[in-house]
């Protein structure tokens, strides 16, 4: 494995020559969050995508590059999570290939179902330490990757004006699609299903992708941001949401899923702001959906780790941002020696936290209110490193841009219980897009 130090650069200012470059991702959470690592990739080698009833022909190509491109854990040059291997996103109509008479709505954005680059080098930028280095398996690669790399500080983000954003529900229209799941959980047809709006706004003479990923990074301290190019649009995340990590040790390979369930907002007054979060933490309804959603991951890790491997670390433990609070469970087992990566994705996929349970009857759900594709929305982002360990975000908080750089999607949803109230629900999706309506709306067109 080679690994080049290169003096340090924001991870932005690294990535801005590549802005708008097919394939080229960057990987880094909020400015806020002042810790962890940035991967930045490039100039992939082979590009694996999701076509139209292939059958899971993509997951299988997937697994057939990760065998053969296994290297050793200890090669490891440097601490960064990711040096090279895949990285991409799985929307969430890629189920159709684990469950192939689920019938789902097509993704509306023009993105396939999924999209893996391999890449030979990368560029990883650690904060806490102000270091920076290219890593990978190819000389020539790592080489190509460094001389694309910018250097100079990146000025503010430029953005246009945005018409004020529309939804693809009116308020009664969502409400009573709450409603409607309400009845059909007291039907004993599922027990819980999220359920989603998205929002829409258009930008004068389009815009920068990588401008609003800056500006909605400014001010967060999301672990899982990232930028995702394409030739047909991009993905901007700004993810708390943990889907698996996967981490090679001398006793296994450890699995850990975080589930976020609950929700709250935040407030400048100090006493307000500890109620938010006493409420949150003492509410039965949202501790009855993280438990249950907690549950359904916890018997998805059964499907595929050691018998006795599976604990509960932390359960509705609460986790603090600048926007929002959340409920979040973590569960980790270790995983059988007979389980492939490809098998962790057909156990897993998608997070139970953004279907609902059982799982297969919540996506039925889901399609027959939403009545539309989500796209990677609530799919999973994230890598497959060539040392064996991987890591991926439910793609929660994600704008989708289309190709021609004119139109911001947002997705948002939430949880529907027997306890839900539909009003409540409405309000929550408007709280957990709040990071993307901040930075749309001061430039709103009047």
């Amino acid at each position: 494995m080679i690994c080049s130090e290169i003096d340090w650069r924001c991870p932005y200012a690294a990535f801005a020559p590549l802005a708008g470059e097919a394939h080229a991702h960057l990987l880094s959470a909020g400015d806020v969050a002042r810790r962890g690592w940035s991967v930045l990739v490039a100039f992939p080698t082979q590009i694996i995508v999701a076509e139209p009833n292939d059958g899971g022909a993509w997951l299988s190509a997937v697994q057939a590059v990760i065998d053969a491109r296994a290297v050793e854990a200890r090669a490891a040059p440097t601490h960064a999570p990711f040096h090279s291997g895949l990285v991409g996103f799985v929307g969430y109509e890629a189920l159709k290939s684990i469950e192939p008479n689920l019938d789902l709505p097509a993704s509306p954005y023009g993105l396939p179902d999924a999209v893996f680059g391999v890449y030979d080098a990368t560029a990883v930028f650690s904060r806490e330490d102000q270091r920076a280095f290219v890593v990978g398996r190819d000389e020539p690669a790592c080489h190509k990757l460094a001389n694309a790399l910018g250097a100079e500080p990146v000025a503010a983000p430029a953005l246009p004006g945005f018409s004020a954003p529309t939804s693809n529900f009116s308020r009664h229209d969502y409400e009573a699609a709450v409603s409607s799941v309400i009845e059909k959980i007291k039907c004993g047809d599922f027990y819980q299903a999220n359920i989603a709006q998205t929002l829409q706004a258009v930008g004068d003479n389009g815009f920068s992708p990588f401008d609003l990923y800056r500006a909605i990074a400014r001010e967060s301290d999301a672990e899982f941001g990232a930028i995702l190019q394409y030739r047909h649009g991009a993905v901007l995340s700004n993810s708390p949401e943990r889907f698996f990590k996967v981490e090679p040790r001398k006793g296994g390979r450890r699995i850990v899923v975080e589930p976020i369930k609950g929700t709250r907002g935040r407030s400048a007054d100090r006493a307000a702001d500890t109620a938010l979060a006493e409420a949150l933490v003492n509410d039965p309804k949202d501790r009855a959906e993280n438990i249950m959603i907690a549950d359904l991951m916890r018997n998805d890790l059964s499907k595929i780790c050691a018998d006795g491997s599976i604990v509960e670390e932390a359960i509705c433990a609460l986790m603090t941002l600048t926007k929002v609070r959340h409920l979040v469970s973590r569960i980790s087992g270790v995983l059988r020696d007979d389980v492939s990566i490809s098998d962790v994705f057909r156990a897993l996929f998608p997070s139970g936290s953004i279907t609902g349970a059982p799982k297969i009857e919540a996506m039925g759900a889901i399609a027959r209110v939403e009545k539309a594709g989500r796209g990677p929305y609530c799919g999973a982002i994230g890598f497959f490193d060539d040392a064996g360990g991987a890591d991926f975000s439910v793609a929660i908080r994600t704008l989708i841009i289309n190709e021609a750089a004119t139109t911001v999607f947002a997705p948002v949803g939430g949880g529907v219980t027997l306890r839900s109230n539909p009003q409540a629900e409405y309000e929550e999706t408007l709280i957990k897009a709040k990071s993307a309506l901040d930075v749309l709306a001061p430039r709103a067109r009047p």
